[in-house]
């Protein structure tokens, strides 16, 4: 399916057919495992989508400031259906069946090291529609960016009443004036989980920095619509990007990976 390339990490890459899910997997990993991950996860994932899996794209990042886990990978699917019927073991199973014998040594060792890191892992799912979501032409995502997320329960129960206003506050003057790259938000569909998650992408953390201090240009004149809805405690994160799909293949952030 054709996708349209102004999006920020997975959030900014979308189908044109509209609203698509997102399986987003938390890893719970030791900061000095996250190397490691990055290249086993890069290998299960070039050799599983060769096997005609139903992901359409992905984006993985590792934490920087927060109190969340030490990955998140978010995982986009046409539909909830897709999502639910990918199976990545099976796909790792098929090419396995048509290895050499030493290609299957290196196969069975890929797919053990992923199943320890499964270990510490929890999932949610959540739907995101592209008409959420803005940012500016010609980005190059093949970096280490900055990614802000922001996790709200509403008071109403109308999600969207809520993602809205941040956008109207945050999102479209930062992005139209400032400093941010792009960004959007995501609603709740099934897991243990907050009704909205808002996105902002900085090229470095010295414009996240810039944004919200010297050179922040939030519409204030918003601020009231979205804090009047949101309900209990928020939870923010920081994240930095270590890689993404690109044709089917897992692109490690930077130059030449």
């Amino acid at each position: 399916m054709k996708t349209i390339k102004l999006m920020l990490a997975l959030a900014f890459t979308f189908s044109l057919s509209g609203q698509v899910t997102w399986d987003v997997t938390y890893f719970d990993l030791p900061v000095d495992e996250i190397g490691e991950f990055a290249e086993v996860h890069k290998d299960f994932m070039d050799v599983t989508m060769e096997q005609g899996r139903k992901v359409q794209d992905q984006w993985v990042y590792r934490h920087w400031y927060g109190s969340g886990p030490s990955i998140v990978v978010y995982t986009e699917y046409a539909s909830a259906e897709d999502a639910v019927n990918d199976d990545p073991w099976n796909a790792l199973g098929q090419a396995w069946q048509a290895a050499s014998d030493e290609r299957k040594k290196e196969l069975e060792q890929i797919g053990q090291k992923y199943a320890g890191y499964l270990s510490k892992h929890s999932d949610e799912i959540r739907s995101f529609n592209p008409e959420n979501f803005v940012g500016k032409p010609d980005v190059d995502w093949d970096t280490n960016f900055v990614f802000v997320v922001g996790n709200y329960n509403t008071k109403s129960g109308d999600w969207n009443k809520l993602g809205q206003a941040f956008m109207n506050w945050q999102t479209k003057p930062g992005v139209e004036k400032g400093l941010q790259l792009g960004g959007g938000y995501s609603v709740h569909f099934s897991g243990s989980s907050y009704d909205v998650q808002v996105f902002q992408g900085f090229a470095n953390f010295v414009d996240f920095a810039k944004s919200v201090t010297t050179d922040s240009v939030a519409d204030s004149t918003f601020a009231p619509d979205f804090w009047s809805e949101v309900d209990g405690d928020h939870e923010d994160q920081i994240y930095v990007h270590i890689g993404h799909l690109v044709n089917g293949k897992f692109d490690l952030a930077g130059p030449n990976r």
